[in-house]
């Protein structure tokens, strides 16, 4: 199970091992999207209609990894966070902290409306591959 993606001096590391992964954790997302089959763009252009946003599109590849971004996703120090994985979220003045297990925590600066509308976009498309079945 993946945590989170983060840049960091050299290259992107996923946690909770910590293992570099020798590219950038938008090349680790792309990778992830090949590994199930479509591409990152192909991803966003299918999901675009369903969801009617343009920003900050989560990416939901199965029950095991939905990402979401916590800046832009071509920003450089953008850290992708696996929603299935958070076990626990305790919303701080103008940060969340996302609790993973005993070990992982990671506290970001998002807000509580902009963290609900990803949840929210999560959940129409787990819903729409559900109806796909």
């Amino acid at each position: 199970m993946i945590y989170y993606i983060k840049n960091e001096q050299d290259g992107a590391y996923v946690y909770p091992n910590r293992r570099i992964s020798g590219y950038s954790a938008l090349t680790v997302i792309k990778k992830l999207c090949l590994k199930h089959l479509t591409t990152l763009e192909g991803y966003i252009k299918s999901v675009k209609p369903i969801i009617d946003d343009k920003y900050k599109i989560p990416v939901v590849l199965s029950h095991k990894y939905a990402f979401f971004s916590t800046k832009s996703m071509r920003d450089y120090d953008s850290i992708w966070i696996n929603y299935m994985a958070i076990k626990e979220i305790v919303y701080l003045d103008k940060n969340i902290l996302f609790i993973f297990d005993e070990k992982y925590q990671l506290s970001i600066k998002l807000s509580t409306k902009s963290y609900q509308k990803l949840v929210r976009i999560i959940i129409i498309i787990l819903k729409y591959k559900k109806s796909l079945e």
